[in-house]
């Protein structure tokens, strides 16, 4: 049974399956933000992440009204980095800086952030972040390798998708929401809307 619809101001396939299997029905709206043009200058993860979600929402928001079209549910937005030794890795933007991310980040820990946009119908905002810890065991050059040649890390923070590297048996261990780490805190998102609806 639905619990209604999202409009979903991404185009992230991870965040779509969050909220479809969560019971939302989705409606796809690509914000029009370029966060790899933008320069986080020194603030925090939460910060960020919390910053480029309202942006990304509020794009959506806007067009809609320009468009004269009324949403047909709360427009919601995530933003998603890893804070690995003090700096933050947004999406690679190609296989050489894909590979150099994972390879850091093997053998040690990072912070998974990711903020959150709801935008309701009825105008407001709600806004929160969300952290997890996660650890990478070993890996071989020639396993990263395999990985990065076809293009899998594209589009993902840190360059890689939890779910998708644990059940290819990637050394990893978490703590916290595993949908933050995936890009869509659910618990935190369904506080907002649940402030909304109050």
């Amino acid at each position: 049974m639905s619990r209604g619809t999202i409009i979903l101001a991404s185009r992230s396939p991870r965040r779509r399956g969050l909220l479809e299997e969560a019971g939302w029905s989705v409606v796809v709206e690509v914000a029009d933000v370029d966060d790899g043009e933008l320069d986080p200058q020194g603030v925090t993860p939460a910060a960020w992440t919390t910053a480029l979600a309202w942006m990304k929402a509020a794009s959506v928001r806007a067009r809609l009204r320009r468009q004269g079209v009324t949403p047909s549910g709360p427009i919601v937005a995530g933003d998603t980095v890893c804070l690995h030794d003090g700096t933050m890795l947004g999406q690679p933007g190609s296989p050489d800086e894909a590979r150099a991310m994972l390879r850091s980040m093997r053998s040690q820990s990072h912070d998974v952030w990711t903020g959150v946009c709801v935008l309701p119908i009825t105008g407001g905002r709600q806004l929160g972040s969300d952290v997890a810890h996660v650890h990478w065991g070993h890996m071989e050059d020639a396993v990263i390798e395999r990985y990065v040649l076809p293009g899998a890390w594209r589009g993902k923070a840190g360059g890689y998708n939890l779910q998708d590297r644990i059940d290819a048996g990637w050394p990893i261990r978490y703590d916290g929401e595993p949908s933050t780490i995936m890009g869509l805190p659910l618990p935190l998102l369904n506080r907002l809307l649940e402030i909304d609806a109050s």
